[in-house]
């Protein structure tokens, strides 16, 4: 079966867009082969900066056969009464490609109805692959796409060359004033003549001989390979950054590693400041020596191999030179300022037109810590240092080094804090006070700083709900989805088991102008607990259970531990024959008076005493296995799992389950609407301590499995 070889060459690709665009190529290829009814064996694709391609391997030479069936008109208006075609049949015959006497009659629901048949498929693959191969390029996926020239076609590069070789023979078709052919490129310096194909499948190593390592995965192990190897050639490590690894592989097709360096006067500056401006802005990596610490080096990846590369070197260093020279300015300058008097500046850096500037933002910020500080029970070191860094949070942001490099917020301030002498818990605070930076980015380390985070981050989320900005949809222009997913992992990474309303209460009467009201207030924390289950489903647990944890808990590191320990609940045998009836307990306990205590006088069942003597065991159970849960799944980070599974709860679901038996039997022998009021109010407020029980695991009514076919249920009519 025929090998297919289909390259899109362009102009240099973006490189967030060649990993993208190599997945996203062979999803959509996939699905028009199957569309078109060609099957296939694997499918292997390339990406580089110039080229995305794929190679589909044991393509059918011809379609699938298929029968295709298409309704028509009714019979009555089909045939005359003589049975002969009228014009509806006969142009419904000539529109589906049949003659009229191969027409047939069907009865249907509706009626009866003509119906045309006819083999379809059967298409040689030649025929069918230019109209595919066309589509796949107009239709490729990609946020944003360009168009250039006189053409319509839009893609994320402009056009340069389409390969498409159904083993030796080109598959023909145009685009973009482009024909496809047999002949791609090689790399643009070292082999920039056009290279033929003489079979689909000399393509990877055609490629290799003209100085392109057309396979991500090889270019990827060759980019950290060429990087350490110029660093080790002078005893230096590689300072590793996979985000930077990753990128450098989407910019280079044949990488070659080049050891530069810069004037060690440089390294008085912090090392963040270093980092970012190698890693961020130059895309080379930082080295370490064998302490350890930064070394005045650097390897960049360059995509050329040339004899001389003291050339190539000076011009990395030059450039690094340059930029390191405004960082030294920007950090000189900066310090002739404390941070005390760049906070002043924030007054003049709008945070948003209705919700004040910076600088409000900030005195809102410091009013709400000063309240979670309290609820959380804040030590007296963390109360001094949060009384230190209060004035001083994101004044950073009014600083030169800030506004050239953002990524630096947080950590400038921690550097500057340092420099001015200031108390290391003070600096560690100032940068925490700004994580998680992004998705997956590291959270706050210290308490202190957790309590920034948290009030910072839903500042910005109750602000935006109160002004009617809240998220639509995909829109979030504000990032305030953001700002909760940041705010309530660090809540549950800390372990704080303060209730989620209490939080977003003293975050919101910090609040003056605008007002928050009790309903903003509200919407928000519902908002909130979506997120949380949102968070608690990427962990892999069922919706069910997310919903009844979510619902049972007041603190976010509390609805977790829930969750998991519902899911580890419901593994158990006899766990899902007690939900069933506790759900029945638990909505006839809605009819119960409230204060009303359980009179064991009027008990005249003989299965309802056992029932309510069962419930202190049952209580005890249900408080071991929260506390397991919670030695077992000690703070983590929301969202990326606990790891662990719990185990030993065995003894503890005993006494819960236990109850199982006894709520059967009273269920089945007691009926609780009775007559008389004073046991019907009894037994009603038995069942009410038997819903009460078991509350602390949840809404377990959102927990209750489905009756097995042909079960019948075990509750009996009131």
């Amino acid at each position: 079966m025929p090998t297919l070889l289909f390259e899109i060459g362009t102009e240099e690709l973006p490189s967030w867009y060649v990993r993208q665009g190599e997945v996203a190529l062979a999803e959509l290829m996939r699905e028009r082969l199957s569309a078109a009814g060609l099957a296939h064996g694997a499918i292997e694709t390339f990406a580089t900066p110039r080229r995305l391609t794929v190679i589909v391997q044991d393509l059918s030479e011809r379609s699938a056969r298929r029968e295709e069936v298409r309704r028509g008109p009714a019979a009555s208006a089909a045939f005359d009464p003589n049975g002969a075609p009228t014009k509806a049949a006969i142009g419904f015959a000539r529109a589906c490609g049949v003659d009229p006497a191969q027409l047939s009659v069907e009865e249907t629901e509706k009626g009866s109805y003509v119906f045309a048949r006819r083999e379809a498929g059967g298409e040689a693959a030649a025929e069918l692959l230019p109209e595919v191969l066309a589509k796949v390029v107009t239709d490729l996926p990609a946020p944003r796409k360009m168009r250039w020239g006189a053409f319509e076609l839009c893609f994320v590069r402009p056009l340069a060359w389409l390969v498409a070789l159904l083993d030796d023979t080109v598959v023909p078709f145009t685009l973009a004033g482009l024909e496809a052919g047999r002949a791609t490129r090689g790399h643009r310096f070292l082999s920039p003549d056009w290279v033929e194909l003489a079979h689909a499948r000399d393509y990877p190593e055609a490629l290799a001989a003209a100085n392109v390592v057309a396979r991500r995965s090889e270019r990827l192990e060759r980019v950290i390979e060429a990087a350490c190897a110029a660093a080790a050639s002078e005893s230096l490590q590689l300072a590793r950054d996979p985000g930077l690894e990753d990128e450098v592989t989407d910019l280079v097709e044949f990488p070659t590693g080049v050891l530069g360096r810069f004037d060690p006067d440089f390294l008085e500056l912090p090392e963040a400041v270093l980092s970012t401006v190698m890693i961020h802005h130059q895309r080379f990596f930082p080295t370490r020596d064998e302490a350890g610490d930064l070394a005045p080096s650097f390897v960049a990846v360059s995509n050329n191999r040339v004899h001389d590369l003291s050339v190539v070197r000076s011009g990395y260093e030059q450039v690094l030179r340059g930029r390191l020279e405004d960082a030294r300015f920007f950090w000189d300058a900066d310090r002739r300022e404390t941070l005390a008097q760049h906070a002043w500046a924030l007054a003049g850096i709008a945070f948003h037109k209705e919700l004040g500037s910076m600088a409000d933002k900030v005195a809102r910020v410091a009013q709400a810590t000063r309240r979670l500080a309290e609820l959380l029970g804040a030590s007296k070191e963390e109360a001094a240092a949060l009384k230190q860094a209060l004035p001083l949070f994101r004044a950073d942001l009014a600083t030169q080094m800030v506004y050239e490099l953002p990524e630096l917020e947080g950590t400038m301030g921690s550097a500057f804090a340092r420099a001015e002498g200031l108390p290391e818990a003070v600096a560690v605070a100032l940068e925490d006070g700004v994580l998680p930076r992004g998705p997956g980015g590291a959270l706050p380390s210290t308490r202190v700083g957790a309590l920034l985070a948290v009030a910072d981050r839903l500042d910005t989320v109750v602000g935006f709900f109160a002004i009617g900005r809240k998220p639509s949809g995909s829109a979030d222009p504000f990032g305030v989805r953001r700002a909760s997913l940041g705010a309530l992992r660090t809540l549950a990474s800390q372990g704080w088991r303060v209730p989620l309303s209490k939080v977003v209460e003293a975050v919101a009467e910090s609040f003056t102008t605008p007002s928050v009201s009790a309903e903003t207030v509200a919407e928000v924390q519902r908002y909130l607990w979506d997120r949380v289950a949102g968070l608690l489903a990427e962990e892999g647990l069922q919706p069910k259970v997310v919903r009844a944890a979510g619902q049972g808990s007041r603190s976010v590191i509390g609805a977790g531990r829930r969750a998991h320990l519902l899911q580890a609940l419901l593994q158990l045998p006899g766990f899902g024959d007690l939900l069933t009836l506790h759900k029945r307990a638990a909505n006839l306990a809605k009819q119960a008076q409230a204060h009303v205590k359980v009179r064991p006088a009027l008990f005249r069942d003989p299965v309802e005493a056992p029932l309510h003597d069962a419930l202190p065991s049952a209580r005890r159970g249900v408080e071991r296995l929260m506390a397991s849960a919670r030695k077992q799944l000690p703070p983590w980070d929301l969202g990326r799992g606990p790891g662990v599974t719990l185990c030993d709860l065995d003894a503890p679901v005993a006494e819960v389950v236990r109850l199982k038996v006894l709520l059967d039997d009273f269920f089945e022998g007691v009926l609780v609407m009775v007559d008389d009021i004073e046991v019907r109010t009894n037994r009603l407020a038995l069942l009410s301590e038997v819903a009460e029980a078991l509350s602390d695991l949840g809404a377990l009514a959102h927990l209750e499995a489905a009756p097995e076919p042909g079960r019948p249920s075990q509750a009996r009519p009131g």
